[in-house]
């Protein structure tokens, strides 16, 4: 059963129109940059309007309270934030789950003080009992913000670097940036569409997605362009199996960590890294392979 659904997976591969699967990458990397500059304009409070990405408390700033809450316990996370506003106090709110627990997160200013958001809380109805309390400075978090842009940049750099000197070739350089760029923009918008702010833990996930990335795109390049053994649809869906292989092992651990850990900086990076495979599927297969295909068949 497997095998024959390799083999019209291969057939399928092999017989569709290369320019039609790299117009499929090139038309989501469109949307996603699209919807990410959307995102820019869009009113979402003082602190965030006109920036690209919803950020967590690390790299904004301010204070959050999170608490557990009763799973019987019904909230409108839409009604409660709308009290807040009431009592003067612009807010995020977001309610997350796993097998073990239900929290829920309330961001605010810098000015806002624990025992107000315990108030309002408990005038809105919601009893807490066990919860944290953070407060990140804003100059503080716009430090971290910083660094982590100039983090991002340099990984990205120094990844093209090394792949141009170890493929000599400019067609490959271009066909794996293209494809790294592709998954870090789709991801970003991705983020915001399921609400996962960008935080340092968030971030550490987008500098692995560089990695995952890299990785598919280099066993496809190698494969394709360095072996002789085979045609080069033969060659390139040799590098998918092996690929997929990989991928579908990583998915499987990043789903056990998603659904059992309790620690929310590893939900988000976990998110992070299932949304990127999910889409390096496309860009390495629909997006680089299309590229060197071309190029390799010239």
């Amino acid at each position: 059963m497997l095998d024959k659904t390799i083999k019209s997976l291969q057939k399928w591969y092999d017989g569709a129109d290369k320019r039609m699967l790299f117009t499929v990458s090139l038309v989501l990397l469109i949307l996603s940059s699209g919807f990410l500059y959307y995102n820019m304009g869009r009113e979402r409070g003082e602190k965030e309007a006109g920036e690209w990405f919803l950020k967590g408390l690390t790299l904004r700033g301010g204070n959050q309270l999170t608490a557990d809450i009763p799973e019987g316990m019904d909230i409108n996370v839409r009604r409660l934030e709308r009290q807040f506003a009431d009592a003067g106090v612009e807010t995020q709110i977001r309610e997350s789950r796993s097998p073990t627990a239900r929290r829920l997160e309330v961001r605010t200013g810098i000015d806002v003080t624990e025992n107000e958001i315990l108030d309002i809380l408990r005038d809105s109805g919601v009893e807490v009992e066990d919860y944290t309390f953070n407060h990140v400075n804003p100059s503080l978090a716009e430090g971290f913000w910083r660094q982590s842009r100039l983090a991002l940049i340099a990984a990205f750099i120094f990844m093209g670097i090394v792949v141009f000197f170890v493929f000599r070739d400019f067609i490959p350089f271009i066909a794996i940036i293209y494809a790294v760029s592709m998954d870090m923009i789709v991801v970003l918008a991705l983020m915001q569409v399921f609400q996962i702010p960008l935080s340092l833990a968030s971030f550490a996930g987008l500098l692995l997605v560089i990695g995952y990335s890299v990785d598919s795109d280099v066993v496809l390049v190698t494969r394709v362009m360095k072996r002789r053994k085979g045609t080069v649809s033969e060659r390139t869906f040799s590098a998918m199996k092996t690929s997929m292989g990989m991928t579908i092992t990583t998915l499987s651990a990043l789903a056990v960590l998603y659904i059992a850990t309790t620690a929310q900086a590893l939900r988000e990076v976990a998110s992070v890294l299932i949304i990127a495979l999910a889409i390096d599927f496309i860009s390495t297969w629909f997006g680089n392979a299309s590229i060197i295909r071309w190029w390799v068949e010239r």
